[in-house]
């Protein structure tokens, strides 16, 4: 309660949680995931042969990495973010038109 008695205080706190607090969290995830994406993926060194006898199935190489567990850590933190993004743009839109008082139904 302010001094006057009104309870508008924990209403403007939430509307800060709504405004920034969330679009930064996303930003700190996407921000997060590039800099795992930037890190240098580790290179397999494997042996080329002239000569491959025929197999039953294909071959596959093992232990070949094309994204170590940084770049895979990057990426789910980008979707996330960009997923939390999209979902807050959407609700913030939502409010906003829901607070004219817009009643086109």
């Amino acid at each position: 309660m302010d001094p006057r008695g009104n309870r508008s205080s924990g209403r403007a706190r939430k509307n800060l949680l709504g405004r920034v607090a969330v679009p930064l969290a996303a930003a700190a995830m996407l921000l997060a995931g590039l800099v795992f994406l930037a890190q240098p993926v580790p290179q397999e060194n494997f042996g080329w042969f002239a000569y491959a006898p025929l197999a039953e199935g294909p071959v596959v190489p093992q232990g070949l990495m094309f994204m170590g567990p940084a770049a895979w850590t990057g990426v789910t933190l980008i979707g996330v973010g960009l997923l939390v993004l999209a979902f807050w743009s959407g609700y913030r839109t939502g409010r906003q038109t829901r607070g004219r008082g817009d009643d086109s139904r």
